[in-house]
C-alpha cells in the first residue's frame, strides 16, 4: 500500500513542469539551511554550512563533517532523508530530461539561430565546405549558418549552426534569422544532370529572401553560384547583387566576396 502511494506520488511529481521542481527544490533546501542552522547554530556556525550539509545530505554524499547533535536537529535530518533524497533524485532527473530536449532540439534545429551579423549559406556540397573552412581560414570568430535538407549537421565546428529545412520555405529562412545576416550564400548541386534546373532552384530561393527582406526592409546581400553562364543574362538582377561562375577558385571568391561585405577584412 505505501509503496503503491510512493510511486503514485512520483508520477505525479515527474509530470510537474521543470521551472517548478527547480523553484521548490530550491526554497526546500535554501530553508533547510536556515532551519539546521537555527536548530543547531554551535554546530553549524552559519547557513552557508548549513547549506553544505543540506546538500551533502540529499545528494548521500555525507563527508561527515557535520554532524547534528541535538535531538530536533537529528530528527531534521531524517525529514531530509526521507524527503530531500527523493526531491535532490526528481531534479536531477529533471536536469538530465532538460539537457536532452535541449540536445534533441538543436540537433533537429527546432530551435533556430537567433544571433546577428552571421552568413548564411545555403545547400551544402563540397563548394559549400570548401568556402566555410576558407571564411573560418580568413576570420576564425565569425558565426556562419547552414541551410540544408540532410538529417544532421554535415560539419562540426562551434562556429557553425545548422538549420534543417528548405530554403525556399519562409520558416527555414526565419530559424536561420536570414533577416539579420550580414550576407547570404547559395550554392549550387556538386553533380547536376539538369543545369537548367538547379540553377533555377537557386534563383527560386534567392526570390524568397529578397522578397522576405524587402518585406522586414532588411538589406541582405546575396551572392549564388551559377552553373551556366548564359543563365545570367536571362535572370532577374533584383534578387541576387552578385554571381559567381562555379569554377575552380570558386571557393576563394565566394568566401571573400561574403566577407567584404561583412566586415571589409579581405581586400580585393
Amino acid at each position: 500500500m505505501l509503496i503503491a502511494l510512493i510511486q503514485k506520488v512520483l508520477h505525479k511529481t515527474i509530470k510537474i513542469e521543470h521551472w517548478k521542481i527547480f523553484l521548490m527544490g530550491f526554497i526546500f533546501f535554501v530553508l533547510s539551511s536556515f532551519i539546521v542552522y537555527l536548530l543547531e547554530p554551535n554546530e553549524y556556525k552559519n547557513p552557508l554550512n548549513g547549506f553544505w550539509f543540506v546538500m551533502t545530505t540529499v545528494s548521500q554524499v555525507g563527508f561527515g563533517d557535520y554532524i547534528p547533535k541535538t535531538i530536533w536537529g537529528r530528527l531534521y535530518t531524517v525529514v531530509l532523508y526521507l524527503f530531500g533524497v527523493g526531491f535532490f533524485a526528481i531534479i536531477i532527473a529533471k536536469w538530465v530530461d532538460l539537457v536532452n530536449k535541449y540536445e534533441e532540439l538543436k540537433e533537429q534545429e527546432i530551435m533556430g539561430y537567433t544571433g546577428k551579423d552571421h552568413m548564411v549559406m545555403i545547400n551544402w556540397s563540397l563548394k559549400a565546405k570548401e568556402t566555410i573552412e576558407q571564411l573560418i581560414k580568413l576570420h576564425q570568430k565569425i558565426d556562419i549558418v547552414l541551410i540544408d535538407q540532410l538529417n544532421n549537421s554535415p560539419i562540426n565546428d562551434p562556429n557553425i549552426h545548422f538549420v534543417k529545412g528548405s530554403a525556399a520555405k519562409i520558416d527555414t529562412l526565419e530559424r536561420a534569422n536570414v533577416l539579420d545576416a550580414k550576407s547570404v550564400c547559395i550554392f549550387g548541386p556538386d553533380h547536376s544532370i539538369d543545369n537548367i534546373a538547379a540553377d533555377g532552384k537557386t534563383l527560386l530561393i534567392a526570390s524568397t529572401i529578397k522578397q522576405l527582406a524587402n518585406k522586414k526592409k532588411s538589406n541582405l546581400y546575396i551572392i549564388a553560384e551559377i552553373l551556366d553562364e548564359d543563365h545570367i543574362t536571362n535572370t532577374d538582377l533584383n534578387c541576387i547583387n552578385e554571381f559567381i561562375l562555379s569554377n575552380k577558385p570558386f571557393s576563394y571568391l565566394m568566401a571573400k566576396t561574403a566577407l567584404q561585405q561583412q566586415h571589409n577584412i579581405v581586400k580585393p
